[in-house]
This record gives structure tokens, sequence and C-alpha cells, in this order.
């Protein structure tokens, strides 16, 4: 098959949106759930409900959060296990927990809370997904490109997401339930259709043609299955930490955007549900303009480094980003403060894109481990964010939410500050591997072992 890559990359980046997908969509159809969808047929909410308890809607996003930080971890005691099955196990894990979530809110707390933990363990695996298809499938030309497509799946799953919740809620027919039967067969779908397609060899893989594996494979090494990670050096690499840091700047305001716009927009704002769904899907889909388009300016050399090549575009879209939601907190007008949060959302959601590739060129070969260890704190921070706002938006007021909005804007700035002054973007010594400029020959002895000889390899062989 000709450009297989790019077929790939789709099948990948169609999974992942679904698994994404699948970990967000509590944040919008809870508002359906607690009130009834928004159709002409009146729906009478029980009032002892479970999740018209603010606590138990906190314990519910804390669950997901538990599940991100434990996803990674079959990765590195299930290393038997194929990338293939993995990739299936992941998708197929996410897809029940969506098909099985409105049984289970039937059900009632614990059944619902089971279900929320089983989507976001299955979402921890994007990272290293994405990792794996860039290292083994990606020419070097267009790394920061594939990168930054599946990146954007955290912007096509909450897209789809809040447009298709919006409808189902909307509808008398068929509610918000649907919303979760919809995204559990697509994830199945294209979780067995990516786990078909995709091997870990590039070399033998039968859908390549020849001249697109020379292709990726060009200046590449090969990379050694199961190599041991160096943990020590690794985590004492001030780079991978100040990206790891910048990750979790990005993950604070990108989670209090994502769980909590559709609340801030329906119930402070006071827009309608259909309203909501539409204006928390705009900055996704221009997000994603961004994001591809800036990942693919970063694979054209433009005479400068490659830390020049990341910092320029991360300072100007952050600055840009941070500046519009100080002004959501600060404008006392619904309208404009809904365009700024807007804006706001465009911009920010490319930060991964920097922080992924940094720690992708400073760990090479085990930049798995980093990205992995990311999640982990993705996962940590979704469970303090929503104690945080439960303490902080008590009474869910546009004066609270501005000084929420005010604190993330303190975090970016400063997350941006270090990554640019401090971190290093260039292979650590400690992923070095032998090159192969040198090459052993042995004598043959009739009194000894071989005796290693080694001569220098030209650099250069001219004829």
């Amino acid at each position: 098959m000709n450009n297989f890559r790019f077929f790939l990359l789709f099948l990948a980046t169609v999974s992942m949106t679904f698994v994404y997908s699948n970990r967000v969509v509590f944040g919008f159809t809870i508002i359906c759930q607690q009130s009834g969808n928004e159709s002409e047929t009146e729906t009478i909410v029980d009032p002892d409900y479970y999740l018209l308890d603010s606590l138990n809607i906190a314990w519910m996003f804390t669950a997901t959060a538990i599940g991100m930080c434990l996803g990674p971890a079959p990765f590195y005691f299930a290393n038997f296990l194929s990338t293939r099955m993995l990739i299936f196990s992941y998708g197929f894990l996410s897809g029940i927990s969506s098909i099985l979530y409105p049984f289970a809110d039937s059900l009632g707390f614990w059944p619902a809370l089971v279900c929320r933990f089983m989507a976001g363990f299955a979402q921890a695996s994007q990272l290293h997904f994405t990792n794996d298809i860039v290292l083994r499938w990606t020419p070097q030309s267009e790394a920061s490109f594939f990168f930054s497509i599946m990146l954007a799946t955290s912007q096509f799953g909450p897209l789809f997401t809040m447009i298709l919740g919006g409808e189902m809620c909307s509808s008398s027919f068929f509610g918000w339930e649907a919303t979760y039967y919809i995204l559990g067969v697509g994830t199945l779908a294209a979780s067995i259709a990516f786990a078909y397609y995709y091997s870990d060899s590039v070399e033998e893989n039968p859908n390549l043609e020849e001249s697109e594996k020379k292709y990726i494979l060009a200046g590449k090494h090969s990379l050694k299955e199961n190599e041991e990670v160096p943990y020590k050096a690794l985590l004492q690499d001030w780079t991978i930490w100040i990206s790891l840091l910048m990750f979790t700047g990005y993950y604070l305001a990108m989670i209090v955007y994502q769980q909590y716009s559709p609340i801030f927009i329906k119930q402070v704002l006071h827009f309608t549900i259909r309203e909501t769904g539409y204006f928390s899907a705009i900055p996704q889909f221009v997000a994603i303009f961004i994001k591809i388009g800036c990942g693919r300016l970063l694979d054209v050399k433009w005479g400068c480094g490659p830390k020049l090549t990341l910092v320029i575009p991360l300072l100007i879209l952050e600055s840009a980003s941070a500046f519009s939601l100080f002004l959501t907190g600060f404008l006392d007008d619904r309208v404009w403060a809904l365009i700024c949060m807007m804006i706001f959302a465009s911009l920010h959601f490319f930060v991964p894109v920097i922080c992924s590739r940094t720690i992708q060129i400073r760990a090479v070969q085990h930049s798995h481990f980093a990205l992995n260890l990311n999640m982990v704190i993705a996962g940590i921070a979704q469970i303090l964010i929503p104690l945080g706002v439960q303490a902080a938006v008590p009474d869910n007021s546009r004066s609270q939410w501005a000084l929420v909005f005010y604190f993330l804007v303190i975090s970016v700035v400063i997350t941006s500050i270090l990554y640019t002054v401090f971190s290093k973007v260039a292979p650590a010594e400690w992923t070095m591997q032998k090159k192969s400029s040198e090459y052993t020959i042995y004598r043959l002895s009739d009194i000894s072992p071989p005796e290693p000889i080694t001569i220098p390899m030209p650099k250069e062989c001219k004829f």
C-alpha cells in the first residue's frame, strides 16, 4: 500500500480520539443527568440521585484520574504482550466502560465509579502509543507533524463529544445515554482496525512498499526491544522535569477547561445546553488547525537550533493565551468573557506538542518512560483539581471562578519561563548508543582465543 504510514496514522488518530472522548464525556453529560434531557418532554430527576451531590461528582472525576495514574503500569509488567495486543486491550476496556456506563448509572454510585475508573485507565495509554508510532513509523522529517496530529485527539475527542452530547441531550428520542453507546461502539471498531494493521516492526509489515520502508527508516538507529531505561540518569535530568512541569501547568488549565467549561458556560454565563455544546467545541476546532499547522512548521529547517524552533511558537501562543484567560476572569460582560475563554483554549492546546517533542528529543529511545510518567502526573492533577475547584468555587459565582483563572494564568507564565530559560533540546548523554563508526575483526590463533582488532571505519568512502 502506497503511503501506508498515513493510513496507520489515520487509524491511530481515530482510535485515540474515541478513547479520549470516553474519558471526557462525563464532564458534559452530567448537565443532562442532573436536570434531565433538554427537550419538550419533561424529565423528573430522582431527588436522591447520587449526582445531585457535588461530592459524588468530585469522586467521579477523581476515579478517572486514579485510573490515569495506574494506566501505564501494564507496559512494564506485561511486556510479554505485543503492542498490537496492548492497543486492542486498552481500546476494548475504554469501549466497554462507555457501553456499560448508562446501565451502571442506573445501578448507583459505585458501579458508575468503576466505569469512570476504566475510562481513565484506558486513556493513560495514549501517549505511549503516540511515542511508539513516532519513533518506529515516522520519518525524521515528519516527526512533529505526526506528533501534532495524534496529540490533536485531545481536541478531536472533546469536539466530537461536546457536539454529540449536546444533540443527544437536546433530543426527546435518544437522550444522554446514546452518547455513551455511540462512543463505546466507535471505540471498539476503531481499536480493532488499528490493532489489526499495526506492527512493531516496519521491516516486517506486509502492507508497506519497499520504497516507503527505506524512507521511514532513513537516518534512524534500530530500537532494541525491552532496552533497560536508565532511570536514575533520566530522573536527574532537568530538561525532563521542566518539560513535565510545563505539562503540569498545561494540564491544570486544560482539565479545568474541558471538565468545567460546560458548567461555567451553562450555569455561570447562562447559555443553553445546546449553545454550551457548540461554544465549548469551537476552541477545540480552532486548536486542531493551530496544533497541526504549527506542528508541520516545526519540521521545517528554519536555520535556527531545535530549542529556538520550539521556544518561539511557545512564547507567542502562551503569552496570548495567558492574557486571554486573565480577561476571562476580569471582564463582566458574559459575551466577551466567553470569547476570551475560547481564545485561551484555542491557543493553549498547542503546549503538549512542545513538551512531547522536547522529551522525545531529549530522552530518545527512553522517552516512553518520561511520557508515561507524565500521564501519572496528569492523573494526580486530575485528582487534585476537582477537590481544588470544589473548595475554590463553592457557590459557582463569577468572582470565585475569576480567582481560579488568575491562578491558572500564573502557572502558565511560570512554566513557560522555566522552559525558555533552563531546558536543553538535544539528546542527553545517557541516551547515546554505540554508533557503528567502528567494526571488529578477529585474528585466528592456534594457541589462544580470537584476539579482537578494532579498525576505525572510514567516515566517507569515495570511488
